[in-house]
């Protein structure tokens, strides 16, 4: 989540050292995204788009014309992924429009007050298929450690029939976020180094990879 491109190309370069599986760029701080194929050539690892709004935990301070504007340059400059909230108007169109310009599309819903019930959660998941996600991206707010349970439960009923992430932010979100692979999601999310998170309980690669070897997962 850097404030230009070239603070992006930056620090990809450096992650390199960190062997990610793949990379979220954050657009919601970028002032000018005129230039985004130089983050596409700075990495070949593959890319994940978003460009969050405010109402579902991001930053963007912009039009929503302009927010989805840059999303749809990123899939038109290679990124592998596009990440559209399920509450954006028309999101089934735009969803059909990023994947013509190439990229894959990720819906997400993000709840930064709580963790819904087993059955919302079902009720989410049918929302963003239907609205043509290639990956169903569902990320809570956890109030108890009984929240990041619901999370992994909701992931192994559901990871076998849909390419799902879901978890719990928050401290005692951190299990869902760790142990959420293990279950059967898609992918989950780290912090490349202390401090550069970009929500509530993020661990860093290192962190999560020797929790991972510990449970010898």
């Amino acid at each position: 989540m850097e404030r230009n491109v070239e603070r992006t190309v930056k620090v990809l370069r450096r992650l390199d050292a960190h062997d990610p599986d793949l990379i979220e760029i954050r657009f919601d701080l970028m002032k000018s995204t005129t230039k985004i194929s130089q983050i596409r050539n700075a990495t070949d690892r593959p890319l994940i788009a978003t460009n969050r709004r405010k109402d579902q935990a991001g930053l963007f301070p912009g039009t929503e014309q302009d927010r989805l504007a840059t999303l749809q340059r990123a899939a038109v400059e290679s990124f592998d992924y596009v990440d559209i909230e399920l509450k954006t108007a028309n999101v089934d169109k735009i969803a059909h429009r990023v994947k013509q310009n190439g990229s894959s599309v990720i819906v997400s819903y993000h709840n930064e007050r709580f963790t819904p019930s087993k059955n919302v959660l079902t009720s989410i998941l049918a929302r963003e298929k239907r609205a043509g996600a290639d990956i169903c991206k569902i990320v809570s707010t956890a109030k108890s450690y009984h929240d990041s349970l619901r999370c992994l439960e909701f992931v192994s009923t559901q990871a076998l029939r849909s390419r799902l992430v879901c978890f719990a932010m928050g401290r005692l979100g951190i299990p869902s976020r760790v142990l959420s692979p293990i279950f059967g999601a898609y992918f989950t999310f780290a912090s490349y180094v202390p401090g550069r998170e970009s929500a509530p309980g993020q661990l860093t690669i290192a962190s999560m990879r020797n929790l991972y070897r510990e449970l010898q997962a």
